[in-house]
């Protein structure tokens, strides 16, 4: 599906184009506090060889501080007890408010800051204001590109999408059988069953991919989709949602994944089923070196075992929506020791030497720019790469807080096996990327906003009941009752509001 590129306003490279080659270096770097509001995050100190040169170049030094649970953050936005920077993804909204922190925009004029951020870049920060009327913006979020980006983004690399990760030696056991649609994945997961009554089939624990290689399959991963007429609307309140939801239940009642599995809130609780030989299937995100990660650690405990990834399975009728307009942001609280360092580092961060140094190391030492337009990397990083733990230690190319989603890929795919490659290559054609509905989604403190809360936390207790059914008719109860839950809190008012957006979005910047 070819996407409508970016009026000239827009057609601005990279955030740090710009910037390329600045370094902010200073005698003594300042320490700031970081936080970072991720319980799953591998790491909580500023070390290794990527945040030493970062500081050397940027001028500051971080202490870090790992969230130890999804709720630290709130309850220091209440009680105003900010650290000086945040690197945050579910608190965004709050943060985006002149009460709490400092906005790019005056910070960059005050202190003569070189950077300027593309047009909707901004807008994408700006959807975020806790006051729709506020024209300045908190924050850049990291993991984008534009559509001009990806229109002259290098060949080999796969947009983020889940994947469905599964033991191939067991598959080889069982004698190699087809896993080409929906329904020959799950006879080989009730094959798994019946042969290795001691393993789960399908590894249902990881909150932050739950079941979302699943949705995949159904063309529902996105929080909102378009309907055969083109409106906007919340993936939920879509026909195909009923249908994977049915396909879970039906999985739950095969007795392919305990209940218990749903409890599991923390993403290393669940990865280590998958380590330790527990489970068969295990979900994670489609890159080559979380499969380099999974195969060298699984093999630690399980010398014969071999992960291996499972073609997206996207329906040709429908495709893949994705709304990638990124999904974290760094933010300068009003409490921030020195506001001006902070914002000339995240600058530096935000700049190609800075993103590139982030996410693949040492410019000439760690890698070189290949014919082919991704990183070339030394058989160290290679070799190191390949174990997780080593990775953090060594190199820790970790904080990407303000990287882009190529910079990303790149270093995920640029040493990949072709063949891993084209496996989760497969489809790629049917998956396109829609910012403008990230760009429309209401700010949280507005009716819609809110609406969308409501929905949001109503939603986990609800899917449970609809998961764990015990029969057709109680799937089809617990199912009604949360479209009525959500008629209730508002959704087909959501529904319009983004229909409207979205249409509006695409005007102003050439969707």
């Amino acid at each position: 599906m070819k996407r409508k590129v970016l009026v000239s306003m827009l057609c601005a490279s990279m955030i740090g184009s710009m910037m390329t080659g600045m370094t902010v270096s200073a005698d003594e770097p300042v320490t700031l506090d970081l936080y970072l509001d991720f319980t799953w995050f591998p790491t909580d100190s500023w070390t290794g060889i990527i945040p030493e040169t970062l500081t050397e170049n940027g001028g500051v030094t971080f202490d870090v501080t790992r969230s130890a649970d999804d709720s630290q953050l709130g309850l220091m936005i209440a009680s105003g007890d900010l650290p000086d920077v945040i690197f945050t993804d579910k608190e965004i909204d709050r943060l985006s408010d002149s009460n709490l922190c400092y906005s790019y925009d005056e910070l960059i004029e005050q202190y003569g800051v070189d950077w300027t951020p593309s047009d909707d870049r901004i807008a994408i920060a700006r959807s975020h204001n806790a006051s729709a009327d506020d024209e300045h913006y908190y924050t850049i979020i990291q993991n984008y590109n534009s559509a001009d980006d990806w229109a002259n983004a290098a060949d080999g690399v796969v947009p983020t999408i889940p994947c469905a990760y599964y033991r191939k030696d067991i598959w080889e056991a069982l004698g190699s059988p087809k896993m080409d649609t929906i329904e020959d994945v799950i006879n080989v997961l009730k094959m798994v069953k019946e042969q290795y009554p001691d393993m789960i089939p399908l590894n249902g624990g990881n909150p932050s991919w739950r079941f979302q290689a699943m949705q995949v399959w159904y063309g529902v991963n996105g929080t909102y989709i378009f309907d055969e007429d083109g409106n906007t609307v919340l993936s939920d309140t879509t026909a195909d949602y009923h249908d994977y939801l049915k396909c879970i239940n039906d999985m739950y009642r095969e007795g392919f994944f305990p209940e218990e599995d749903l409890a599991i809130t923390n993403e290393d609780d669940a990865k280590q089923l998958a380590l330790n030989g527990k489970c068969f299937m295990y979900e994670w995100c489609a890159r080559p070196t979380h499969l380099d990660q999974l195969n060298t650690s699984t093999q630690q405990n399980i010398p014969e075992a071999e992960w291996v990834p499972l073609a997206p399975l996207i329906d040709d009728s429908k495709g893949l929506v994705r709304s990638n307009a990124g999904w974290a942001g760094v933010f300068i609280s009003k409490n921030c020791k020195d506001p001006e360092a902070a914002i000339k580092m995240i600058a530096y961060m935000n700049s190609s030497e800075g993103q590139h140094l982030a996410m693949w190391g040492r410019e000439g030492t760690d890698w070189t720019l290949g014919d082919n337009g991704m990183p070339s990397f030394s058989d160290e990083w290679v070799e190191t790469a390949k174990d997780g733990d080593k990775m953090n230690t060594v190199y820790n190319n970790n904080y990407y807080m303000c990287t882009t989603e190529l910079d990303e890929l790149y270093a995920y795919y640029s040493s990949a096996d072709p063949e891993i490659v084209e496996i989760f290559g497969k489809n790629k054609d049917k998956i396109t990327n829609y910012p403008e509905i990230a760009i429309a989604q209401p700010v949280s403190t507005s009716d819609m906003g809110i609406i969308k809360a409501k929905i949001d936390e109503a939603k986990p207790a609800e899917l449970v009941k609809i998961y764990t059914a015990d029969s057709d008719e109680a799937f089809e109860e617990a199912y009604q009752n949360y479209m009525n839950l959500l008629d209730k809190i508002g959704v087909q008012e959501l529904n319009s509001y983004m229909t409207e957006k979205v249409k509006e979005v695409r005007e102003q910047f050439g969707f």
